[in-house]
């Protein structure tokens, strides 16, 4: 689970026609199917003495027009035939701005050009500038007309500020829209995203999350990253593991998912989480899928717990449990 359909952070990019089948492209770049290249295991790079936002703004998104230079089904098809992965959620995000008109366009873009159901499932996302009344309809008009799967949030991204009364009041509503509708809610969770500047990047931290009551839904609520994006590791260490086994131990439905770790990070939410709480996800095309999958396997091998048991239950039985189940 958790792969991104189009460049969601920014979302300045057009794709032409299809260059190939299931292949959209930026100005017409060619297309080569991705191979096991030179790896290494990333580790989050340290911006904090650029103090201008949108010069990082700026150059992340020339930097990502070649990472998300195509995409398309065909573009996944060949990342999950690489990496042994044979269904993703797809996840589109509504940025701050939007408008549901225009996240309605977006979401029959990716209907379109995603519309292998049986590898793709979509999930939706809610604009913030919907009131509260207006959340539970919306997403049943989501469900009905584009039949997601789910619901992401993304608070940086959208603007939602969780530290606010008035926020946690509207997550909550979305939580308790998602129980009524059956669906899991997958919030991204992190701090330190100095892209937005002030205090917008740490608007999904744990100080916030740990405040929203997840128990709203019965539903599956699946918190990506493991609520450690962008976290340092004495962060993670000091403050986000107690934090989060506090929430996990408050709410039998919340989950975590291990994208967009550094190697570090990951180890140590491997041997701090139970495994029936941890789904794989890739954070694709962010991040090469199969990167995420050779590192998850390292990781576990570092860290002496049985490889092929463990990956399985993150990337197969947990999530056939929370996500990839008949509603």
């Amino acid at each position: 689970m958790h792969v991104h359909p189009y460049e969601v952070l920014f979302d300045r990019f057009t794709y032409d026609n299809e260059v190939a089948r299931g292949v959209l492209s930026l100005s017409g770049k060619s297309y080569a199917a991705p191979s096991v290249t030179k790896f290494q295991f990333p580790e989050m790079g340290n911006f904090s003495d650029e103090p201008r936002p949108q010069r990082l703004q700026d150059i992340s998104v020339m930097l990502l027009r070649k990472v998300y230079r195509n995409v398309g089904e065909q573009v996944f098809i060949d990342q999950m035939t690489l990496s042994g992965i044979d269904r993703v959620l797809l996840l589109p995000i509504a940025p701050e701005s939007c408008t549901p008109d225009e996240f309605g366009s977006r979401m029959r873009w990716v209907k379109r050009f995603y519309s292998n159901r049986e590898k793709f499932w979509i999930a939706g996302s809610i604009p913030g500038a919907l009131a509260g009344n207006e959340i539970g309809p919306y997403v049943c008009e989501l469900k009905k007309e584009y039949g997601i799967r789910a619901i992401k949030c993304h608070p940086v991204v959208s603007g939602i500020d969780l530290s606010s009364s008035n926020r946690k009041e509207w997550m909550e509503t979305v939580l308790g829209a998602c129980h009524e509708a059956k669906l899991p809610l997958i919030i991204h969770g992190g701090r330190n995203n100095l892209y937005w500047g002030g205090s917008r990047g740490n608007f999904g931290s744990l100080e916030n999350l740990e405040n929203i009551d997840m128990s709203i839904s019965e539903e599956p609520v699946i918190l990506a990253h493991a609520g450690f994006h962008r976290c340092r590791i004495d962060e993670i260490e000091q403050v986000g593991l107690p934090m989060l086994d506090k929430m996990l131990k408050a709410h039998p439905n919340l989950c975590v998912d291990i994208s967009g770790l550094g190697f570090e990070p990951l180890k140590l939410v491997l041997q701090s989480v139970n495994a029936d709480r941890i789904l794989f996800g890739s954070d694709a095309l962010y991040s090469p899928q199969w990167e995420a999958v050779t590192m998850t396997l390292h990781a576990l091998k570092e860290l002496g717990m049985a490889m092929e048991e463990n990956f399985l239950q993150f990337a197969s039985i947990n999530p056939r449990k929370t996500i990839f189940k008949d509603r």
